[in-house]
C-alpha cells in the first residue's frame, strides 16, 4: 500500500490512472463509456486492494487548488461576445433546456428521498447538466460536498443515464415523427464551414505558461475578493466572473491560445481518481435506485422545456438536438454530432453553448443548493 502521507507516490498512481483511463477511452468501448468511468473504476479497485489510501493528505491539494484551476482554464474560452453572436437560435434552446434542468432538479428533490445529501444532488447534477464534469467538480467543492460514496455514485449514475440520453438524441435525428414536427429552416443546415476540419495547433509552452498564469490570477483574486466579501466557500463564483471577463476582453489576444483544456481535463482525471479511491462500493449501489429515478426526472423535464421553447420559437430539430447534447454533454458531444450530421452551421454554435453552459453551470449549481438547503 502506498501511504497517506507519500505524496510523490500517490501522484505517480494518480497519473498512471489517468494514462489508462485516457487510453481506453480511445478504444471502442471506452468511447462509449468515457475515460472519467475507467478512471473512477481503477480508483475504486485500487483502493479495494489497499494499493492507494482512501483519504490522504494529497487529496485535498486536488480538492483545494486544482479543481478551481481546471474551471478556470475551461473559462479561457468563454468569451462573452462570441457566444451571444456564434450561438443564435441554438442558443435559444439551450436557455429553454437549461430552465428545463433546473426545474426538473427542484421537482425531482421534493418528489424523491435522496438521504441527507438531497440538496447536494441537485445542486451538483444541475451544474454539470447545464455545464459539464468540470462543474460536478466545482460545485461540490464550493458546497462542501466532498464525501466520496455519494460523490462517485453520482457520477456513475450520471455516466449510465447520460451516455443512454446522449445515444437517443443522435438516434433521433433520424425520427421521421420528430424532424417532421420540428423541420423549419432544416434545409439550409448542411453546409460547408470554412476551417471547420483544420488541426488544432498544438500547444506551446508559452501558450501553457499563459492559460496557468491567468487561471492562477483568477483564483488567487477571486479567493480574495470572496473572502473580503465573506463569502469563501463560494470563491469558484468570483473566479467564473473574472474568467469570463479576461475570456471577453482579451478575446482576440487568447484565441490563439492553445491547450487549456487538455491540462484542465488532466486535472479532472486527477479529481475522479480521487473520488473512486474514497468510494464505498456498497454504499453506491445502496444509492442507485433512488438517484436513477431523480437524473430521469431531470431529463424528462429538460426534454419537455427545450421542446416547448422549439416549438414557440420556431426551432428545428437540428438546433434542438445540437443545444440539448451541449447541456447534457458539453461541447465536445454537440460539435461531434453536428459534423456527424453535416449541420456544418451549428458546429459554431454548438462550441459557443457548451462554453456558456460552464459558464453558467456553477451559478445554477450553488443557486439550487441556495434554495433546497435546510
Amino acid at each position: 500500500m502506498i501511504p497517506a502521507d507519500n505524496a510523490f507516490a500517490l501522484l505517480a498512481a494518480f497519473f498512471a490512472i489517468a494514462v489508462i483511463g485516457a487510453s481506453l477511452e480511445k478504444t471502442r468501448v471506452g468511447r462509449r463509456v468515457s475515460g472519467v468511468m475507467f478512471v473512477i473504476a481503477i480508483a475504486i479497485a485500487l483502493a479495494h486492494f489497499d494499493v492507494i489510501p482512501a483519504a490522504a493528505p494529497a487529496y485535498g491539494l486536488i480538492w483545494t487548488y486544482l479543481v478551481p484551476l481546471a474551471i478556470a482554464l475551461f473559462l479561457l474560452r468563454a468569451d462573452l461576445f462570441s457566444i451571444v453572436i456564434e450561438g443564435g437560435r441554438t442558443l435559444i434552446a439551450f436557455l429553454f433546456g437549461a430552465v428545463g434542468v433546473v426545474v426538473g432538479a427542484w421537482l425531482g428533490a421534493k418528489l424523491l428521498d435522496l438521504g441527507p445529501f438531497g440538496a447536494q444532488y441537485a445542486a451538483v447534477f444541475s451544474a454539470t447538466y447545464v455545464g459539464g464534469s468540470i462543474n460536478f467538480a466545482a460545485v461540490a467543492e464550493a458546497i462542501g460536498f466532498r464525501d466520496p460514496t455519494a460523490l462517485a455514485a453520482g457520477v456513475a449514475i450520471d455516466n449510465v443515464i447520460g451516455l443512454s440520453y446522449l445515444v437517443m438524441a443522435g438516434a433521433a435525428a433520424s425520427w421521421a415523427l420528430f424532424t417532421r414536427r420540428f423541420a423549419w429552416r432544416a434545409d439550409a443546415l448542411v453546409d460547408a464551414v470554412a476551417g471547420a476540419d483544420e488541426a488544432q495547433r498544438m500547444p506551446t509552452v508559452i501558450d501553457l505558461a499563459l492559460a496557468l498564469g491567468l487561471a492562477s490570477l483568477a483564483c488567487a483574486a477571486g479567493n480574495a475578493i470572496a473572502a473580503a466579501l465573506g463569502h469563501s466557500s463560494y470563491a469558484i463564483l468570483y473566479i467564473t466572473l473574472l474568467m469570463v471577463a479576461i475570456a471577453t476582453l482579451g478575446r482576440r489576444w487568447l484565441k490563439s491560445v492553445a491547450g487549456p483544456e487538455l491540462v484542465a481535463t488532466l486535472f479532472m482525471y486527477l479529481f475522479f481518481a480521487l473520488l473512486g479511491a474514497g468510494a464505498d462500493i456498497g454504499a453506491m449501489l445502496g444509492a442507485a435506485p433512488a438517484l436513477f429515478g431523480y437524473v430521469l426526472i431531470i431529463f424528462a423535464t429538460h426534454v419537455l422545456f427545450i421542446l416547448v421553447g422549439a416549438r414557440l420559437c420556431k426551432l428545428n430539430y437540428a438546433e434542438v438536438i445540437i443545444a440539448s447534447t451541449a447541456c447534457i454533454g458539453g461541447p465536445p458531444i454537440s460539435i461531434a454530432y453536428a459534423v456527424l450530421f453535416g449541420w456544418r452551421k451549428l458546429a459554431v454554435p454548438a462550441v459557443a453553448t457548451g462554453v456558456l453552459g460552464y459558464a453558467l453551470g456553477n451559478f445554477v449549481g450553488i443557486g439550487v443548493f441556495e434554495l433546497l438547503a435546510p
